[in-house]
């Protein structure tokens, strides 16, 4: 292997024998202040490409994966292993779009019982691959193919993060940015046992994708998931698009939710399908493009309803996080806290007063939240929603989710990995 150098200002010089990766210190070269106290800005870890999806962390290992096909183990600031599974696709050579290239876009899934790692990526000739990895060593362990069967393998892509649930691997698929090319929203159900595949067509119109890029929420043995705009429109049948579905573990359709005005939302692209189902104790809480949130009851969603909604105010994009009857949203004005009663009920406790667009979590007493807009790492009160701290970051993709790495918080970036102190 050849030595990779940590480049670091004149007292921190440091090897790091490690082909392809650049250690960078930051908090050696630059203070970020905060409220009048030095905060060490963080350091970062540079990949062969862009971390779409949000790091797996297991123990002292962080998984990533790059939108060059290429699967990390990192530990200690140090690549452990690194596994490239395919050449990516070109954006050249997809109908639309706005990653290039374009490879592992989605969360991989960590099956911490058998050691094994899954990531999808899309190849150099657009079709999409399930690589399933041995997590100790990185070592391909499964191959599969897993094209959506309802339209052009090109003008899909799979975002949301991967889900390992029932014995299987659920991966769901959407559209380009672009929202171009010959697609219907889709999941896949990857039986273990013996790598069959069930799927779940969102549409029946076409369109109707499943894009938003956490995991569905899982309760009552469903998931369930959030179906974007579709074809259908004003004076068409209903197409099952502008929704939340609950679906079994072989993807049967057991229930789902549209607002009355779905005919409306389709036409003029203000579905629900930006954000994730959040599961709040009983309920489901979902918005979306129309700024518009419900508060669903879980075991009844509702079909076709003109319930009004819960709160407004919150367009959001991502998935939201959890505490207690406490849903954190991803809504573009700033991450926006709502309790939910066990009747129901929502109250707005707060809306964040910064720019913090991306998707949250909570860990060491703050909820973490990245502005991908600015390439700023927030920490939250989580009372409050007042930002106690701030980082500057690299270029961040768009929806940049934080992980939790013990007293460490880790995002994706356009150029690999960034670490920034949890205290």
């Amino acid at each position: 292997m050849n030595s990779a150098r940590a480049i670091l200002s004149a007292s921190c010089h440091r090897e790091s024998a490690m082909t392809r990766v650049i250690l960078t210190a930051l908090w050696c070269a630059a203070l970020f202040i905060v409220g009048g106290s030095a905060t060490a800005a963080g350091t970062t870890l540079t990949l062969d490409g862009a971390v779409y999806g949000q790091p797996v962390v297991s123990g002292d290992t962080i998984y990533a994966a790059t939108e060059n096909g290429t699967v990390y183990a990192v530990a200690n600031s140090a690549v452990r292993w690194q596994t490239h599974v395919a050449d990516p696709i070109p954006e050249s050579g997809l109908p639309c779009g706005d990653i290039d290239p374009e490879g592992i876009t989605g969360r991989p899934a960590l099956d911490t019982a058998a050691h094994r790692l899954y990531v999808v990526t899309e190849t150099s000739d657009a079709h999409h691959v399930l690589f399933g990895l041995d997590s100790e060593s990185g070592a391909v362990t499964m191959q599969l193919t897993i094209d959506p069967p309802f339209g052009d393998s090109p003008s899909y892509l799979q975002r949301p993060a991967l889900t390992l649930a029932n014995g299987r691997v659920y991966a769901a698929f959407g559209g380009n940015a672009g929202d171009c090319g010959n697609y219907t929203g889709a999941v896949a159900a990857v039986d273990l046992s013996n790598n069959n595949v069930a799927w779940y067509q969102a549409s029946t119109s076409g369109r109707g994708g499943i894009w938003a890029p956490g995991s569905p929420a899982q309760a009552n043995g469903l998931l369930y998931y959030s179906v974007g705009n579709g074809n259908a429109g004003p004076g068409a049948d209903y197409d099952n698009t502008d929704s939340v579905v609950a679906l079994t573990p072989d993807l049967r359709r057991a229930d789902f939710f549209a607002p009355a005005t779905w005919a409306d939302d389709n036409a003029a692209d203000k579905d629900l399908g930006s954000m994730n189902p959040a599961l709040v104790g009983s309920h489901i809480v979902i918005a979306g493009k129309a700024g518009d949130g419900y508060v669903l009851d879980a075991a009844h969603l509702g079909g076709i309803s003109s319930v009004a909604p819960a709160f407004t105010g919150c367009r959001a994009f991502g998935a939201a996080a959890v505490a207690d009857d406490i849903a954190y949203l991803p809504c573009t004005t700033g991450t926006t806290a709502v309790r939910i009663a066990a009747d129901g009920t929502a109250t707005v406790l707060w809306r964040a007063t910064v720019p913090a667009n991306g998707q949250p979590i909570l860990a060491s007493g703050r909820v973490w939240v990245a502005d991908w807009h600015s390439g700023t790492l927030y920490a939250l009160d989580p009372a409050t929603g007042a930002a106690t701290q701030q980082f500057p970051t690299d270029t961040l993709p768009h929806f940049a989710t934080p992980a939790a790495a013990g007293s460490t918080i880790v995002l994706g970036t356009m150029t690999g990995l960034a670490f920034f102190p949890a205290q």
